[in-house]
């Protein structure tokens, strides 16, 4: 059994290492370093198991357990700053591409969203709104927050979503608030 178990938290391992090396060389530059010191810390205490002597390990099950409770943590830590740093680059391209759109270019857009079904609401402003975002995903409208940045050109997609939510669902955009 703990050959096998060994092979699995080495995999764990090695998998976690190559996520957390790519999220360090992409978010660097972003994050702190400290969102990187709980993985590495993680890192440091599979590397330890790895150099305890074999019949310890032979010995103790709990420790080869524990080595397999902090890969498995390892490696979704590290899957899970992955997949956001994924979610960031998406919605920082749908920003982008929809930031430099003029009114009817955005006429097409979201007539192309309804029909992909993928509208969006694109909001900002001091504070986030959880009710609104709630609200939204009701309806099965994905809300992009912009943070206190406020720009004029998502006006446009805004009407039409909000005449889209009146006339089909009988839902008046100011009251998801």
């Amino acid at each position: 059994m703990y050959e096998k178990l060994k092979y699995i938290i080495l995999s764990l391992l090695l998998i976690g290492i190559g996520l957390t090396i790519f999220n360090y060389t992409k978010l660097s530059e972003y994050e702190s370093f400290s969102t990187f010191n709980f993985p590495i810390v993680l890192f440091s205490l599979l590397t330890i198991f790895f150099f305890l002597p074999r019949n310890l390990k032979m010995k103790s099950k709990k420790i080869t357990l524990t080595a397999l409770g902090i890969g498995i943590i390892f490696l979704t830590t590290s899957a899970y700053t992955t997949s956001e740093y994924y979610e960031s680059q998406r919605f920082g391209k749908i920003l982008a591409e929809y930031s430099n759109l003029e009114c009817d270019e955005m006429e097409e857009k979201f007539a192309t969203d309804l029909k992909n079904n993928e509208l969006k609401y694109f909001s900002g402003g001091m504070f986030s709104n959880e009710t609104l975002r709630k609200n939204l995903k009701k309806n099965g409208i994905e809300e992009f927050y912009q943070g206190c940045v406020i720009t004029v050109q998502f006006d446009c997609y805004k009407e039409l979503l909000s005449e889209y939510l009146k006339k089909e669902k009988n839902v008046n955009l100011v009251n998801l608030y």
